[in-house]
């Protein structure tokens, strides 16, 4: 089965522009995809290490590989980089970590993480052990309140938790659609203005399915052994929660103006940065997705 791309690359110019002209540069996208970032720096004649865990990624990468002889692609988990690259003695001079979901995964019924298709309750997109389905239908009324609250930041993470235990009682809950009036019924305040009301709860049930949080803190403790001095680490986020965590890891791990790494350690980063980047107004009205992604930069020195 052939794979529609229809992905588009958010900030495109702004992470160009921190990788460099130099064609030799080994370049690390660990999230690739609908391949967006990886075709810029194709295109620009890198050599282009690409990994993701997602299948669909894997036939796109694939198609890409009739074209260009630069890429190499790997189908594993961005958290899991040692497992190839400890192998294969690597190091990178940029390193670009896109939290975001590509156009395809939205558009994908089987992953279920639009509110747009009725899709059967799944938001596992990672093969991990544990789906939306599962969660809502299985786990007890304080599981609930605590991934609410932790993950989605639904201040009556209480009140919807005992909301949802009492209709499933009823009757499971078994598509997104029926999930979205549930939500809609329980009479929680989402603070959801700006946004879709059933945001932070989609949230908060994908990042309990893939442990989203988890694998960006396990791949921030481990990437500086796989960068070359000068190199740049690059990550788009795309909610608070996960904006909060990179900008952490550079605060803790910079470089200080008195020539002392933050972290006593013989690495560290300069915050290019200071405050992240996010997309144009001309980006966001031609692709919306853009206008919460958050960039932020550092150049690893060692």
């Amino acid at each position: 089965m052939t794979i529609m791309n229809i992905h588009k690359p958010i900030l495109v110019d702004e992470i160009l522009s921190f990788a460099g002209n130099d064609n030799s540069l080994n370049v690390l996208d660990c999230t690739f995809g609908g391949g967006g970032h990886t075709k810029v720096f194709l295109d620009k004649g890198y050599s282009v290490f690409a990994i993701d865990k997602d299948p669909n990624a894997k036939e796109i990468a694939y198609n890409y590989k009739k074209t260009y002889n630069k890429l190499n692609f790997y189908q594993i988990n961005f958290k899991d980089i040692e497992t190839i690259f400890h192998h294969l003695d690597l190091k990178f001079d940029f390193v670009l970590l896109d939290l975001g979901f590509s156009s395809n995964q939205l558009a994908n019924e089987n992953i279920g993480i639009s509110f747009q298709i009725n899709s059967k309750l799944n938001m596992n997109y990672l093969n991990s052990d544990i789906n939306a389905y599962q969660i809502i239908n299985d786990y007890d009324e304080e599981s609930l309140s605590k991934i609410f609250l932790e993950y989605g930041e639904i201040f009556q993470s209480r009140k919807l938790a005992n909301f949802i235990v009492n209709s499933r009682s009823k009757k499971n809950i078994e598509t997104n659609f029926e999930l979205i009036e549930v939500l809609r019924a329980s009479g929680v305040d989402f603070r959801s203005e700006k946004i879709h009301f059933a945001t932070q709860a989609f949230q908060a049930l994908r990042i309990e399915c893939n442990q989203e949080l988890h694998n960006l803190e396990t791949f921030l403790k481990k990437i500086h052994q796989f960068m070359n001095h000068q190199g740049c680490l690059a990550v788009l986020s795309f909610h608070s929660l996960e904006d909060r965590i990179v900008k952490n890891y550079f605060k803790n791990n910079k470089f200080t103006k008195k020539g002392l790494f933050h972290n006593h350690q013989n690495w560290g980063y300069e915050i290019i940065t200071k405050k992240p980047i996010i997309a144009s107004k001309n980006e966001i009205k031609n692709n919306p997705r853009s206008r919460s992604a958050k960039l932020r930069v550092g150049r690893f020195l060692n």
